[in-house]
């Protein structure tokens, strides 16, 4: 009896320490796109400015744990793409550096992502993909991150994913 106890143990230890190592179920460039696809219909029916309160509110459904992002690791940002510095409007996840100076942000390896963000915007084709490294806010751990933004009037609107 005493054995199949201490197997017992051994077996639900392996289980725990076995638990943070499982993969985090992450969400995918078209989860991203369609996140986008409806904060872009929400801006279109509700217009601007109620937009932006709801993209700021953490508990709405574009943001970090909603029934449209389930996985948790999808929220909204977006920049007024003519004032890349102080024109950050929405952080779906840090409402509190809104409007605050954020051009000369970098990550991990230096790359100053605003300013790569607010150039794919403003391309030709007012759309794209930045590539950087970011805290995930499920592992909390730096890691490989991929935004997507689009450009609407004069506003870069943008969600990410990591890889």
């Amino acid at each position: 009896m005493r054995l199949y106890f201490t197997a017992g143990l051994i077996v639900f230890a392996a289980l725990l320490a076995a638990g943070p190592a499982r993969a985090v179920e992450r969400s995918t460039a078209d989860e991203a796109i369609a996140l986008i696809d409806k904060a872009l219909d929400y801006m279109k029916k509700n217009g601007k400015e109620k937009s932006i309160v709801e993209f700021n509110n953490l508990s709405s459904p574009f943001n970090v744990t909603s029934e449209i992002n389930k996985k948790g690791d999808l929220y909204l940002f977006m920049f007024d793409a003519s004032k890349p510095g102080t024109g950050q409007v929405v952080h779906g996840k840090n409402p509190k550096i809104v409007g605050k100076d954020v051009s000369d942000m970098r990550d991990a390896d230096g790359v100053y992502l605003i300013r790569e963000i607010i150039k794919a915007c403003n391309s030709p084709a007012g759309k794209g993909w930045v590539s950087y490294k970011w805290p995930n806010p499920v592992t909390k751990a730096v890691e490989s991150k991929q935004s997507y933004v689009v450009r609407i009037d004069e506003y870069c609107l943008g969600t990410g994913i990591y890889k």
